[in-house]
């Protein structure tokens, strides 16, 4: 399969500058560029830059989309937005590795809820409500819930109300920073599943079809993931179920695909869908995956390319600070650990390696990935490798990795 006379624009949002830093340097495209779009009424250049500095590791960034758009034979949208556009590339003919119109799965956490009812997976307890009022009403009332906000991420990450008064903070930082337009929110709200086990897919789907083997595996939040390659039939049987109940659904669905579920008496609870690059997870899959080029550029034509894999066991330390949340994080790191260093928002100035700040204020920067054919073997190597990155105020909690390591024997036990 010889891809040497293609090219291939990433179309990004800013979080997976990396993916496409690892097709260039797999050097099996001719050309790889990245597009973020950047226009706005007040820009200020940080979404343009995002992803610059580049070229010497292969990768070009692109300023304006519309005047290039018959240069690529190849797009690949790694997050789960601009569904309608990549609707669009494909109706004139164009490849596009990208969810399409269903990355409402992702999206539209209430509709996919109210799909899952439909073919039969189980759901678990769970509200829809509208406005932040209303919401203060119910948590007042209904304690140990999650609360999730659908589509705009950037409003806030989910979170835990044991009770009221832990969340009440929460509530009034909304009410203070988005005023009444939290009238309008949609918030769900779902019930604990005490005692589960959490398991979830991590790879990717072709119109409903899912690859011969993939890896699965244990995330800490917001800490660390550590991720087993199974054949797909040894997946435990409730992620199983999940995907094949899903897949009749997915039709154009070409995509990265992540689930994540909580198991307890038998049932498997799909509690979140990832319908794009995951994060984490989703560095160490293509880190780990030697024929990347070949599925994206066969799986964007609806063809299942399975992949081949370069290691057994993957793990992933995630780096914080909370100084990158507003201010230019400088991350420095040896040449020689640059493929296994994935940063979000990524770009250089004058050689030196940037966490560029957005308006969605984020203390992750960016991870670490380290492969193995053992367990240890993954995890020392994510670890050696976390020991050599350095920026101001810049924490990985390793210890974190270790969890999850154990938690992964726990479940095969």
């Amino acid at each position: 399969m010889n891809l040497k006379d293609k090219k291939v624009l990433v179309f990004d949002n800013g979080l997976f500058v990396s993916l496409a830093e690892r097709l260039a340097n797999m050097k099996a495209f001719a050309q790889v560029d990245y597009f973020r779009d950047w226009q706005d009424g007040f820009c200020d250049g940080r979404e343009l830059i995002v992803g610059s500095g580049l070229e010497e590791f292969g990768v070009n960034r692109v300023k304006y989309f519309w005047p290039v758009v018959n240069d690529y034979d190849l797009f690949v949208f790694a997050d789960c937005w601009h569904g309608d556009l990549q609707e669009y590339l494909r109706s004139i003919g164009k490849r596009v590795w990208g969810a399409g119109n269903r990355s409402d799965l992702e999206l539209a956490r209430w509709k996919t809820k109210q799909l899952m009812g439909e073919v039969g997976l189980p759901v678990n307890s769970s509200e829809q409500i509208q406005g932040l009022e209303n919401l203060r009403v119910y948590l007042q009332k209904h304690e140990d819930v999650f609360v999730k906000i659908s589509a705009f991420r950037g409003l806030g990450e989910t979170f835990e109300s044991e009770s009221y008064d832990q969340s009440k903070g929460q509530l009034d930082e909304l009410r203070s920073k988005y005023g009444a337009m939290m009238d309008m929110v949609m918030f769900i709200v779902e019930k604990k599943i005490p005692d589960a086990k959490e398991v979830g897919y991590d790879g990717y789907c072709i119109d409903g079809e899912f690859p011969n083997s993939s890896f699965w595996g244990v995330e800490i939040k917001d800490k660390a993931y550590f991720g087993k390659l199974v054949d797909y039939d040894k997946l435990p049987q409730t992620v199983r179920d999940a995907n094949t109940k899903l897949s009749y659904h997915m039709d154009g669905y070409r995509q990265f695909w992540s689930t994540e579920l909580r198991e307890k008496d038998g049932k498997g609870y799909v509690i979140d869908i990832t319908a794009r690059h995951a994060s984490p997870a989703g560095e160490t899959f293509i880190q780990a995956c030697e024929n990347l080029p070949e599925v994206l550029y066969y799986g964007a034509d609806g063809k299942l390319i399975h992949a081949e894999w370069s290691a057994k066991f993957a793990a992933q330390i995630i780096f914080c600070s909370e100084w990158a949340e507003s201010h230019w994080q400088a991350v420095e790191f040896p040449e020689e650990v640059r493929p296994f260093v994935k940063l979000y928002n990524h770009c250089r100035v004058d050689g030196m390696d940037y966490v560029v700040p957005q308006l969605a204020d984020m203390k992750q920067v960016g991870s670490v990935v380290g492969l193995g054919n053992t367990p240890d073997e993954a995890r020392n190597a994510a670890k050696e490798i976390a020991k050599q990155v350095k920026g101001y105020d810049l924490e990985a909690e390793t210890d974190a990795l270790d969890k999850a390591v154990k938690e992964m024997e726990d479940f095969d036990k």
